[in-house]
């Protein structure tokens, strides 16, 4: 009789067990995918390797997984449900409250009378089954340490504790998932007739969406084209018009669970077709390097960025709205280079275009002539010249040259071989009367003062077109300065 009772009390709980697991339902939690608007930088936690033992929060505190979290705890809690009359009642609903590429937290409403709720968890990348969290009497908890761009299943189930045993009502269970993480370094490239995206490659990701804005769009960006293969991490969109302004965003994302997809977030790119490199020349010269490039018709300015390495870091030298720039003195012998980015605005959002690399190794001498340390300098591109003595700068001032196309200022080096003060200037048309004059070229070009000139008129555009007959025009403080220490025989270097 004793047998024949142990066997029914088998065959009960096998029934009783029976029922709860055909008792469990299925939530799955809604995903809206990100505003296009956000764009967040990805931290270095969220493309970290994957976690096989992450963190549970509960609203008791930080609770760490158990050892082995497939194994049934051993104390009262955990004894398998007693045959009576106890009722426990079924958690309705759960709720995603939180959702980052590396956390989820997930509460519920409580159920009447519970002494507290069992979590467990599942990996859709890692486990076949679910692995217990935690037990707890609060009604949320918070899964931390996780893996971006990952499917995971929740299950929660109520209980009560009766005479030192523990009664389980139905479980409930939720699919969800971590954010797709960002992609990662995008960078563009541009010319006068496409534009290609690039960036890193997210391993978990089924592959990317490209959004575009342009002028047709509304101010919004659209998607404009799906890759579905994460091995390719590069678009080149050729169907753009020159001079006219593209922003983009690429997206990553992920098929968590069938007809749900994950969007990750993606920095905007703001750029401009066509505002492509400008071709580059220089030459050194007195310890500097001189820089022109061509115009391009749709750069507001450029920005001129040098280093002493090919790979950088590279530092801001000027930017300049010119298409010239002479740098300041740099260490003779040593090889710097030089990128020269046209730039414009997109709004208020600064695009920058891209380069060609120049390099240029620095030289004391100008024109294959050892000059010394102490001379003048004179740059026609930036209307500007200096006076070094002895290696150190005495006077340096704006000035107006030649007049481009008629009496251009010849360029090369010289030396000053005459002096005289004051002094009347004549030529087939002209007498001037200055106050100070210095000769440098036979030809009958000077260095002089110019009291017919107002002060704006040095230092910019004046000389390409109404230039001087091809002397040095000199504001009478500088030139005053100039000529009490410029002996005959000083060197004057025109480039």
């Amino acid at each position: 009789m004793k047998k024949f009772k142990r066997i029914f009390s088998v065959l009960l709980a096998i029934v009783i067990m029976t029922s709860v697991v055909s008792g469990l339902q299925l939530t799955v939690y809604a995903s809206d995918e990100p505003t296009e608007a956000v764009t967040q930088a990805v931290t270095e936690s969220e493309t970290q390797d994957v976690t096989e033992a992450p963190t549970v929060v509960t609203t008791e505190g930080e609770t760490a997984l158990p050892t082995d979290a497939t194994q049934e705890p051993t104390d009262a809690e955990t004894q398998e449900p007693t045959v009576d009359n106890t009722k426990v009642g079924a958690i309705d609903t759960l709720y995603k409250d939180l959702g980052t590429t590396n956390e989820l937290k997930i509460s519920w409403d409580p159920v009447e009378d519970a002494d507290g709720y069992r979590i467990y968890y599942k990996n859709g990348d890692l486990h076949d089954d679910f692995k217990m969290l935690a037990s707890t009497r609060g009604t949320s908890f918070t899964l931390k340490g996780l893996t971006h761009t990952t499917p995971y299943e929740f299950k929660v189930t109520a209980f009560v504790i009766k005479m030192g045993k523990i009664y389980q009502g139905d479980a409930i269970v939720g699919k969800t998932g971590t954010e797709v993480a960002a992609t990662k370094q995008p960078t563009l490239k541009r010319s006068s007739t496409m534009i290609e995206i690039s960036w890193n490659k997210n391993d978990k990701a089924d592959g990317y969406r490209i959004y575009r804005q342009d002028a047709s769009t509304n101010g919004k960006l659209v998607l404009y084209h799906t890759i579905e293969d994460n091995t390719v991490t590069s678009y080149t969109d050729n169907n753009v018009n020159q001079g006219r302004a593209y922003n983009y965003q690429v997206k990553a994302y992920r098929e968590m669970y069938p007809e749900i997809t994950y969007l990750g977030k993606g920095e905007t790119l703001r750029t401009l077709a066509g505002l492509c490199a400008p071709g580059t020349s220089a030459t050194s010269q007195l310890r500097r390097v001189s820089l022109w490039w061509n115009k391009n018709a749709y750069a507001k300015g450029y920005d001129i960025m040098y280093s002493t390495s090919k790979s950088g870091p590279y530092t801001l030298l000027k930017s300049t709205t010119n298409t010239f720039l002479n740098t300041p003195r740099l260490k003779t012998g040593q090889t710097y280079y030089f990128r020269v980015y046209p730039y414009t605005y997109v709004g208020d959002h600064k695009v920058m275009g891209t380069y060609k690399p120049y390099e240029m190794t620095v030289t004391d001498k100008a024109y294959n002539k050892t000059i010394g340390t102490t001379y003048i300098e004179i740059s026609i591109r930036q209307q500007h010249m200096w006076f070094y003595i002895d290696g150190e700068l005495y006077v340096e001032t704006p000035v107006v040259t030649g007049n481009v196309g008629y009496y251009s200022t010849p360029t090369g080096a010289y030396n000053i071989y005459q002096r005289l003060s004051p002094a009347t200037l004549t030529g087939p048309t002209w007498s001037s009367y200055v106050q100070y004059w210095m000769a440098f070229t036979y030809s009958g070009c000077g260095i002089h003062d110019a009291s017919w000139r107002s002060a704006s008129e040095y230092g910019g555009t004046t000389y390409m077109g109404n230039g001087s007959h091809g002397c040095v025009n000199t504001p009478l403080a500088a030139v005053k300065k100039i000529y009490a220490k410029a002996a005959i025989g000083t060197h004057v270097i025109v480039y």
